[in-house]
């Protein structure tokens, strides 16, 4: 029979973890490194070996996944929480004064909150949401049954929302402590309901200090304005609105306003945005491309051209947000362990999309036919090393969140690939293969092998090309025109299904992409649709560094050259792991 998951993995860090990113309460104390420059450079090599460990020691990951808390901003009593999930570029924030405690835009897993909440003694007075998010399912109605707290948001929700809610006015206050008070701004732009809770010092003649700016002002840049169609509003509508609200309520700000997004690098939800965690108005007035315009016809075109494509996944998560989310624990309750004969049994009924989250290097030792490779990466989701990616936006993009899943894992991950899932409202998940791939494999069912290129093993991409093999550059519009391989075909991932009838079954492709991820990922989708692909590692990193005469500049990119070297050196590392533990 079929055994359900006993237990619910929590998105909390062990509490000695979770006591070393605290701070000591004085004048504004930063734990943690809030330039992501930084982050990468050291945890690299770290999360790498980390990472590999893990598929061997499947106990390290049967612990509940970290929280995600970032940095603690600490003055005259005031702490600011960040929790961060950089697989999902999202934000959330635990304000805390007097005992009392405000949250802005949760994530769906409120565990680790309601934890923090307990060890810091602090009652949650409200729920704040910036706006209906597309991007992530929220965990606003949770929190509401668990802790008593209000839930807010802006102008217009009353008629939308399925659940019982506060709907904010333009200019309202909300009160949270004797010091502190939330002014809100209605901020239409990105949604028509989008506000901006403003921390207002009550003592200081009401001087505004900390902005939580949801998805109306990143560091960067601001909320794309074309994700709210179904509601009658074109995407140079909501621009024109973006401009009047970036014009006359953001940049009117005092400049030492500190910026609190709720998205920062790597999120669909805008174009270029900084992977810094937070920002000052003045900052962003100096330097953010959104903020740089007095013309609105330009501000639109603008705003309106070369966002990222849209999630396939967004309009269902507006739609599970606006009638509010079952808990992580009742949905992952749901899903089956699926023993080795069982999983075949799934497999055989050909109705189940297969993801299959373990390292890529796993998946093309021995994978099921037809399986989509998704790589689950690191730290569970805090932190995505140089050889991760998005996993959670990844599948978001190309999975159907209607699709029904049969998910593979590597040993003890098998609850975090669920978590990581139901954080974008994936709930269509039939079962998870128990015990691992090995377990599925040593049974004696049939397993597809791939292979990987590798440039510094001798392979040369100019041989591949004399052979009559054909370049699919799987990068961006954008990407691909700034420099790639002469010859290639431009096929961005994101336009992989809708391309297939470009596609010769005759043929063999060799796809690349900046370095590896979505390449891996575009590889395994047009091998389960019955072409003959390999990949590149390092992707166009590897092939501008070895051989920069098949580019189209012909030089070697600095960019790229330093990209190679660090997957180089975390390939390295985890081979080196992975010696030592044989």
């Amino acid at each position: 029979m079929f055994r359900s998951a006993a237990r619910i993995v929590t998105s909390r860090l062990p509490l000695a973890s979770r006591r070393a990113f605290v701070t000591s309460r004085t004048r504004l104390v930063s734990v943690g490194l809030t330039q992501a420059s930084e982050r990468a450079q050291n945890r690299t090599l770290f999360n790498v070996t980390a990472r590999h460990m893990s598929s061997l020691e499947a106990a390290s990951h049967t612990e509940p996944l970290p929280s995600g808390l970032k940095t603690v901003l600490s003055e005259n009593g005031l702490d600011v929480r960040i929790y961060y999930l950089e697989c999902l570029a999202q934000a959330t924030y635990l304000i805390t004064h007097e005992g009392n405690a405000m949250i802005v835009d949760p994530r769906r897993d409120v565990d680790a909150f309601i934890e923090d909440l307990k060890t810091l003694k602090c009652s949650l007075k409200g729920v704040m949401e910036t706006h209906f998010h597309a991007d992530f399912v929220s965990g606003h109605c949770e929190l509401m049954q668990r802790t008593g707290a209000p839930i807010y948001f802006g102008p217009g929700s009353a008629g939308r929302a399925k659940f019982t809610h506060h709907e904010l006015k333009d200019g309202e206050v909300i009160d949270f402590s004797s010091q502190y008070a939330f002014h809100v701004v209605h901020t239409p732009g990105h949604t028509p309901e989008s506000v901006v809770y403003l921390l207002i010092d009550k003592t200081k003649e009401n001087k505004p200090l900390k902005a939580f700016t949801g998805d109306t002002l990143f560091v960067g840049s601001c909320g794309r304005p074309d994700l709210v169609g179904s509601l009658g509003y074109t995407a140079e509508e909501m621009a024109k609105l973006m401009f009047y609200t970036l014009k006359t309520k953001i940049c009117t700000l005092p400049d030492d306003v500190q910026v609190f997004p709720a998205h920062g690098k790597g999120s669909p939800c805008g174009k270029g945005i900084s992977g810094d965690l937070y920002s000052t108005i003045g900052k962003e007035k100096l330097t953010n491309p959104a903020l740089q315009f007095d013309n609105e016809a330009k501000f639109v075109k603008y705003l309106t051209e070369d966002q990222p494509v849209t999630p396939q996944y967004f309009l269902h998560d507006v739609k599970t947000n606006l009638e509010g989310a079952t808990s992580v624990e009742e949905e992952i309750a749901k899903v089956q362990h699926a023993s080795a004969k069982e999983f075949k049994s799934l497999l055989d009924e050909g109705t189940y999309v297969v993801i299959d989250t373990r390292d890529t290097s796993d998946f093309l030792a021995a994978h099921v036919s037809g399986a989509l490779s998704f790589p689950l990466g690191s730290a569970g989701g805090t932190i995505v090393g140089v050889q991760d990616g998005n996993f959670a936006i990844w599948v978001g993009t190309m999975v159907s969140p209607n699709a029904k899943l049969l998910v593979i894992t590597a040993p003890g991950r098998e609850l975090e690939a669920l978590q990581r899932l139901t954080r974008i409202g994936y709930n269509q998940i039939k079962a998870v293969l128990d015990g691992g791939f090995s377990a599925y494999s040593s049974a004696g069912y049939p397993v597809c092998t791939e292979k990987r290129l590798n440039l510094k093993d001798g392979v040369k991409v100019s041989d591949l090309i004399t052979n009559g093999d054909i370049l699919l550059d799987m990068r961006t519009p954008g990407e691909y025109q700034t420099n790639s391989v002469k010859g290639a075909i431009n096929l961005p991932i994101t336009s992989v299904y809708k391309g297939l009838n470009s596609l010769d079954k005759s043929k063999t492709y060799v796809a690349f992409c900046a370095g590896g991820y979505r390449s891996g990922i575009a590889s395994s989708i047009l091998r389960a649709e019955g072409f003959k692909v390999v990949d590149i590692f390092g992707g166009f990193a590897a092939i501008s560094t070895y051989e920069p005469a098949v580019t189209t500049t012909g030089v070697v990119c600095p960019t790229m050259k330093g990209r190679i070297e660090l997957l180089e050196k975390a390939l390295n590392c985890c081979i080196y792991s992975l010696l030592c533990m044989a």
